[in-house]
């Protein structure tokens, strides 16, 4: 069975002028809610993004941190069958990491095998370092090993998107009732990325080692299926406008 409904927690919210959103867009700051999805299916949940945690948060110049909505995700970390992350920026797997039961939430955590390299590579770093985990957290770790598509669950099918980090990926979601989504993950941070098809400014993707070619190709090829499939429900990585109006027309519910 399909999931039967997708919930949305966000747990904090971070800021940035437009033009670091979209490249051009001027200098108004513009609200980045931080995100963990549920896929709630009839007897299990799944989770898509893990947020982060308060520490985390500080260090990123959060201007909100809702510490109610990280327990709940937290919870729902915790009762989750299958954790998947579109990337392993801290930001989206941060919260994860900072579970006191990690151990046991890896055994249903599905990290690709870019997820884990880069991770591994960078927990020394900040922000991951104030989490303090040891450098063999991943040793015995079986990753998730695809080359452009993956199913990963019962309507849930998993898609290579390298670019913004060496593990990004999209998740395509299609619900018992038909109804479709594609969480992008910060290939796009907002949907305006996929409908001018522009990228974020050059001086972010430089600073962030990003593949601006790959991206801005993701970025064509989304502009091309949003025109051509509008009744996909496509889920960027930080856009509250998208997840307000999702939730006001009652394709994603608020709140684990």
């Amino acid at each position: 069975e399909k999931p039967q409904l997708i919930r949305v927690e966000t747990v904090a919210h971070l800021s940035a002028p437009r033009t670091i959103v979209v490249a051009g867009d001027g200098w108004q700051r513009t609200d980045l809610p931080v995100s963990s999805y549920e896929l709630v299916y009839r007897d299990h949940v799944a989770l898509v993004d893990a947020a982060l945690d308060a520490g985390i948060a500080k260090s990123m110049s959060a201007r909100v941190f809702d510490t109610a909505a990280y327990s709940r995700m937290s919870g729902a970390l915790a009762r989750a069958t299958l954790i998947l992350v579109t990337h392993e920026h801290p930001d989206h797997v941060g919260g994860l990491l900072a579970q006191p039961n990690l151990q046991a939430l890896l055994a249903v955590t599905r990290l690709t095998r870019e997820q884990v390299a880069e991770l591994e590579a960078n927990l020394k770093s900040d922000p991951f370092a104030a989490l303090h985990l040891p450098s063999n957290i991943f040793d015995g770790y079986r990753p998730l090993d695809y080359v452009r598509y993956h199913a990963i669950a019962p309507g849930v099918v998993l898609i290579k998107a390298p670019g913004h980090t060496p593990g990004s990926q999209m998740g395509y979601v299609r619900r018992a009732d038909g109804v479709e989504f594609l969480f992008v993950g910060d290939v796009a941070w907002q949907m305006e990325n996929i409908e001018t098809g522009r990228e974020k400014a050059r001086v972010v993707t430089f600073l962030a080692g990003e593949d601006r070619d790959k991206v801005r190709e993701e970025l064509a090829g989304l502009h091309r299926l949003h025109a051509a499939e509008p009744e996909l429900r496509m889920m960027p990585g930080h856009d509250a406008a998208a997840i307000d109006s999702l939730v006001k027309n009652g394709l994603l519910v608020k709140g684990f």
